[in-house]
């Protein structure tokens, strides 16, 4: 009994596995690392956590803290140039209830800044994925941040 069980977790694994490629394959997708050399773009890197980034305006001195409710306009989009979300008019949230690259990003800026993020899958939505992401997928954010509250 227990090989049957042993057996069928594995097969439920590459079954899974399978699901990823063949999103990515449908897709288009294709690695950041690719997509940066394809595009010809050098972006920075933080150090700790792997995150790349283009700072277009730096905004103004003071960032927001972890904590910080933030108000922004945003683009998101996959490595086959997918927009699959942005916001229609500025919405606010608080910074901890989002992605670790927004939590990371977002605090490189000041209001009236804006950033571009190379977001790896693990700081977006990782091996989950969520609606139409793909499990693994890496992700480019434009973010605007119009303001913030600590």
């Amino acid at each position: 009994m227990k090989l049957y069980i042993t057996l069928f977790a594995a097969m439920l694994f590459l079954a899974m596995g399978c699901q990823d490629e063949t999103c990515f394959e449908e897709k288009g997708l294709i690695s950041m690392d690719q997509y940066l050399l394809d595009n010809n773009l050098t972006p920075e890197t933080d150090e700790d956590s792997g995150l790349r980034y283009t700072i277009i305006q730096p905004g103004g001195e003071d960032k927001p803290a972890a904590d910080a409710d933030v108000v922004v306009n945003y683009e998101g989009w996959q490595t086959n140039d997918e927009v699959f979300d942005s916001s229609d008019e500025a919405i606010r949230f608080p910074l901890e209830r989002l992605i670790g690259g927004w939590q990371i990003g977002i605090r490189l800026i000041g209001a009236g800044g804006k950033i571009r993020l190379y977001v790896p899958s693990y700081l977006a939505y990782g091996t989950s994925g969520t609606g139409t992401i793909c499990p693994n997928s890496d992700l480019i954010f434009d973010i605007d941040l119009i303001s913030f509250t600590d």
